[in-house]
């Protein structure tokens, strides 16, 4: 998820565990070069396997003894959208996935944040599609990947019916995502709403239309998201913040997206 020079010639990265776990990892000639003048192995959304040199000290640093790429992009690299885009999902899940100990004799059976390298990975994967194909657009992309983070963190909106009244939605004209009620209300019982309620508020029957078309359909199966409104991808984005008690400013790569 995230890959930092260390000296002349290593790396200190952080990485993903398929249980959706993170650790930090030192990686001693992982920048290449050399004598043989060896490229690098080790770049950002490439899947590796990690053998870590065993230790009894409890420590945050792990050191590496050997590893080898399983997955590699070709086009992300290439292409400056999908290449942003990669390192905001990496931004993203460095938030959300938490540090593993590696001296817990549970830890392979830790499957409680396993979605979050599911989503990842599924991610990076769809997204080097797209770039392959030529294909990348960045606001669709960055909709299907926090709707499908929504899903398996258990935080996807609810849109069957109002979230006060519980009628259904699908033919109502005029509807709102309320963040602080985990859902979508009609304009009736918006009108009722305190303050704070009324000001977090967002216009969303696109959005609405949008997230079912999402949630309905497997990652890779999904092309690019027809967004006729901008308004559409902020008000997903304002409330993927609120639940995660994000603000506008958290991550860097964003601003280069939108």
């Amino acid at each position: 998820m995230k890959r930092v020079p260390f000296q002349e010639r290593h790396v200190i990265a952080t990485l993903m565990l398929r249980n959706g776990l993170s650790v930090s990892a030192l990686f001693y000639g992982g920048q290449g070069g050399g004598k043989k003048h060896k490229a690098s192995t080790l770049e950002l959304g490439y899947m590796m396997q990690v053998e870590i040199s065993p230790s009894k000290m409890k420590t945050e640093l792990h050191k590496v003894k050997e590893w080898r790429p399983l997955w590699s992009h070709e086009y992300i690299r290439n292409n400056y959208q999908a290449f942003t885009l990669l390192c905001l999902y990496s931004e993203i899940m460095g938030e959300l996935s938490p540090q593993a100990d590696l001296n817990d004799p549970h830890l392979d059976a830790d499957e409680g944040m396993e979605g979050l390298f599911r989503v990842l990975s599924n991610a990076i994967f769809h997204l080097e599609a797209r770039a392959n194909e030529k294909l990348t657009d960045p606001k669709s992309e960055l909709f299907i990947f926090l709707t499908k983070l929504l899903i398996e963190q258990g935080l996807f909106p609810i849109r069957e019916g109002c979230a006060f009244c519980d009628v259904e939605l699908k033919n109502l004209r005029s509807i709102f995502l309320i963040p602080d009620h985990g859902g979508f209300a009609c304009n009736e019982c918006v009108g009722h709403l305190d303050e704070n309620s009324q000001h977090n508020k967002r216009e969303g029957r696109e959005l609405w239309e949008l997230l079912g078309s999402v949630a309905n359909q497997r990652y890779q199966e999904l092309k690019a998201l027809k967004i006729e409104n901008t308004e559409a991808l902020y008000g997903l984005l304002h409330y993927f913040n609120y639940q995660f008690h994000f603000h506008d400013k958290s991550f860097k790569s964003l601003r280069m997206i939108i």
